[in-house]
């Protein structure tokens, strides 16, 4: 049986781009499968604390399905239990093969919520260093807002990248995903000139210059106001 909540769920794709469907699950007629169909039904009804119930429920039958485990972890984050839900998707990142669907929309949400502490940087030797804690380096720091967007009942993910576009910073490159209504975060970013874009399915929503200064947070909120997509926009559609 098919995890149904893969396709709603976060939309995870998470809203913004479109995943293919889990795998099944070893035992379909199994009560670790009952327990997860119980599961999927509640989530398409929107009853998150029911449907975690359910995935550990199923979970203690089948400890080792990664796509349960993942099953609850999507379901606790629609909730308010926060570390509970970080706790099962460091597992499912821990635990599960790096290629797997779960495994990297697990690895989106822990980067979102700013607590997977690595991040894709590409970087000459010299920079390196300076993502290492030599020399002078800022930081980049906002929040991504769009109308009313609230990612407790809507999610869309975007990715945000930092771009270096002068002599000393022309061959750095930050890349991180991110969630629309949530804050973001870059650290260690070496000074200098930098393209920043935020974009959405392929869509880029935000697309500005930016300096960085060495010692400095660098304040840049992403909204309506200066987004270079029409208002009537929907990130959760792309």
């Amino acid at each position: 049986m098919r995890l149904l909540f893969l396709i709603a769920a976060l939309g995870l794709t998470l809203a913004a781009c479109q995943r293919s469907s889990p795998p099944l699950l070893s035992s379909a007629g199994s009560l670790a499968g009952q327990l997860t169909a119980e599961g999927d039904a509640l989530m398409a009804q929107g009853d998150y604390e029911r449907a975690a119930v359910k995935y550990q429920s199923a979970l203690n039958e089948a400890p080792n399905e990664i796509a349960i485990r993942y099953a609850l972890a999507v379901a606790l984050s629609y909730t308010t239990r926060r570390d509970e839900t970080i706790h099962q998707f460091k597992i499912v990142v821990s635990r599960g093969a790096p290629s797997s669907a779960e495994v990297k929309a697990a690895r989106e949400w822990l980067a979102g919520a700013n607590v997977l502490e690595e991040t894709s940087i590409s970087v000459i030797p010299s920079i390196a260093q300076a993502e290492g804690g030599v020399g002078k380096a800022g930081r980049v720091v906002g929040r991504i807002q769009w109308h009313d967007i609230d990612p407790h009942e809507r999610m869309a993910r975007i990715t945000v990248s930092l771009t270096g576009e002068d002599v000393a910073t022309r061959n750095v490159t930050v890349t991180r995903p991110f969630k629309i209504g949530y804050p973001y975060e870059f650290r260690n970013i070496p000074p200098g000139s930098y393209r920043l874009l935020a974009e959405v399915g392929g869509t880029p929503m935000w697309d500005m210059k930016i300096d960085v200064s060495a010692d400095n947070d660098t304040a840049l909120d992403l909204t309506e106001a200066n987004s270079t997509v029409p208002k009537d926009f929907d990130p959760t559609r792309s």
